[in-house]
Parts: structure tokens; sequence; C-alpha cells
């Protein structure tokens, strides 16, 4: 009861400085982590967060997956901002990031994208026939392509970097080049990632890439990676795709495995499931829901032996079935998978179906402003408050 009181105080600081009320519709209680066997892997984790704060030299990265919840931006975003104003942390980057205007979607507007010429998007939940090839999809799960020959795009980051990765194919010898800050660079071929690499003699914060296509030629990209050599830090990566399935990247991407080999994730917030459950109660199978999961797991840990898993509950919602909306009972079901899967992988649950009230409570949250309308995706607000609420969850493990 001690506890509960002082992660209450904690919340009530938080959004007192934040300048957000709490909801009545929240359940504050329910906001921590839920841990159901070995902890092992998480106090490991907690120990070199803790590291990371004494010694700027080393190096911790985050990776949020998810679908829309993800994509829109406003949560992981939020997540970002609080590691880095509230934990004293230092910053090494966001890693991986995608230029989601070039394929006509909604997009994380912490970065700004501008573009010339036509482009045609396509995610790998829900491929676009129009496109004229296949992409090879990667760790971000969405794909841009072009064959304007007029065709550029232009990056705005918030940060500096000295270093852009653009992964992606073309067709015969496209030559792409960057211009920044009075710099023309020309981007040369990455034959790991595969894509292009340019390097700036100093760090820039804005930069166009023409992509130099003649007639007959392609351009698909992939995903971005700005960075600077030397950098050390948190690292709080996300990728989120509208409609992603627990299967989706390993199904589906091709170069996912390849581009997460660079990743090393120290900690998995796993917040898929909401796709994979959006059906009659009856037809959700938890077997093969866990089954799809341990894939994804599986190829994590290949990769990243040591990395400490947190899954996300679904939240509370409703779903489309013949053309009307009619509310999606699998929550709880979902919500007892991921238990599950928690005990087995050494995790922990964060409970976002209990913190909204369980079956249901998806009215309550759109009549509070924190829900959208189709009562399945939240509001820039509910993201945010998402991202105080897993933040301070996240923090009492080294607390």
């Amino acid at each position: 009861m001690r506890k509960a009181a002082v992660i209450l105080s904690l919340l009530l600081a938080c959004f007192s400085a934040s300048g957000q009320d709490i909801p009545a519709c929240a359940d504050m209680f329910r906001n921590q982590l839920v841990i159901p066997g070995d902890s092992t892997r998480l106090k490991e984790f907690a120990a070199r967060m803790i590291a990371l704060r004494d010694n700027p030299e080393d190096d911790v990265c985050i990776w949020h997956i998810g679908g829309s919840h993800v994509q829109a931006g406003f949560f992981s975003s939020r997540l970002r901002h609080n590691f880095d104003s509230l934990g004293n942390f230092p910053y090494a980057g966001r890693g991986f990031i995608f230029p989601y205007p070039l394929a006509q979607t909604n997009f994380d507007r912490s970065f700004r994208v501008g573009y010339d010429g036509e482009w045609i998007g396509s995610r790998s939940s829900n491929p676009n026939k129009k496109m004229p090839v296949l992409p090879r999809y990667g760790i971000m799960g969405i794909a841009a392509y072009t064959s304007d020959t007029l065709a550029c795009f232009r990056l705005y980051y918030p940060e500096p970097f000295s270093r852009l990765h653009i992964m992606g194919e073309t067709s015969g010898d496209v030559r792409p080049v960057a211009v920044s800050s009075g710099y023309t660079e020309p981007c040369v071929r990455d034959d790991f990632l595969d894509g292009y690499v340019v390097e700036f003699p100093e760090p820039v914060d804005t930069v166009q890439v023409n992509i130099g296509l003649y007639p007959g030629q392609y351009f698909v990209v992939t995903g971005l990676l700005p960075e600077t050599p030397g950098r050390h830090g948190l690292t709080f990566f996300s990728s989120g795709v509208n409609g992603a399935r627990t299967t989706t990247w390993l199904e589906r991407c091709p170069d996912f495995l390849t581009q997460m080999s660079l990743v090393h994730p120290d900690l998995m917030l796993l917040g898929l499931g909401i796709n994979d459950s959006t059906m009659p109660a009856e037809d959700f199978k938890p077997d093969k829901f866990k089954a799809n999961y341990r894939r994804l797991l599986d190829a994590i840990l290949e990769t990243a032996p040591d990395c400490a898993f947190v899954f996300i509950s679904n939240n509370d919602s409703w779903r489309y079935a013949r053309r009307r909306m009619v509310h999606n009972d699998n929550g709880d079901a979902v919500r007892q998978a991921m238990l599950e899967l928690a005990e087995e992988y050494g995790g922990a649950l964060w409970d976002l179906f209990g913190i909204m009230g369980g079956n249901g409570s998806a009215t309550e949250w759109r009549e509070a402003g924190l829900m959208k309308d189709d009562r399945l995706h939240f509001t820039r607000e509910g993201y945010e408050l998402l991202g105080d609420l897993l933040y301070r969850a996240l923090e009492d493990l080294w607390f």
C-alpha cells in the first residue's frame, strides 16, 4: 500500500509539472509493472540504466515496437522526452526513422520531412498493390517508391548528425547526392544495410537528398539512420506501422533481421497485439498469438541475448464489423496471454487494459477527450498521458 501511495505521489508531481490533470477514468494504482516470473533480465537492465547516469560513455538502447499507436509518434515521443528531461540520461539519438510524408501517411511530428516529385507509399502490414515493385521492407516496415527524375526529399532533424544511412533499393546505377549547409556530398553504396550512406565534414541538422534518377529508373527508401559516430548514451528507437501484427516484421520484412543486428536493444517495449485480436472472441486463439510472439522474441534474442521485455497489453477498444463499430471482447484474453509470455521470457506486463478500467472503458476515455471517436486510437493528449504513465512505471525499476 505504501508503494502504491509513492507511485501515486510521483504521478501527481509529474502531471503537475506538465500541466496535465490526472483523469478520473485512469486507475493510477494499476500503473506499475507486473513481473510474474524471474526478474533477472529486468534487474540487469535497471543496473545498466543506473550505470548510464554515472558514466556517459555507456550505451543503452530501448526499442518501442507496435502498430498505429507507435506510428502516430506521440506515445513514443513523450516517452523519449521523459527519459531525456526527467531521467537525466545522456542522449545518443533515436536510431532508425522513416520519412513518412513520402508514403502519404500519418507521421511522427518530432522531426520534419519535405519532398519534391511523385512518391508512392506502401506498408508491410497492408502492401500497396499500385506500387510497381515489391519493396524489401526493413525494420521500419514501410517503404516509399519513386521513378520521378526530379524526386528528392528533405530531412529537418531536431539534433545534428554527421552520417546518414539511406536504406532501400534502386534500379541501375543510381547515385544520390546530399546537400546541406554548403556541402554537396555524394552518397556511396552501403552494402551491409543495402542502400547508401553519406558523411558530412561537420554535424548538420538539415539535408536534402537528390535522388538523381534517369528515365526508366526507380528508387525505394525503406528507412533512414541519422547518427554521429562516437556519441554515447541512451538511444530510444521506435518502429510502428499502422495495422502491424506480431507476424508483420518476420514474415513481410526481408531486411528486418539484417537491420536489427545494428540495434542491440537492452529493453523492448512490445505494443503488438491489438491488430492480432481484432476479431470475434470465438475466433481469437491465444496459443497461436503466443506462438507468433515467440518467433519475434526469439529472433530478437539471437542478436540481443540479454534483452529485457515489457509487454504492453491492448487498450480497451472497439472494432469494425460489417461497416459498424462493435466492442472488441479480446482485451482480457490478450492481457492473460501477455502475462504468460512475460513469465516465460522473464519479462513484465504493463497493464494498459487494467489502467483504462477494463471492458467498456474506451467509452469513458473518449468522453474524457483521451480517445478518438473510433474508441480504438487515442488523441494526442491520450497518447501523451500513456507516455507519462509508462515512463513512471518503468522508472520504478531503478527508482
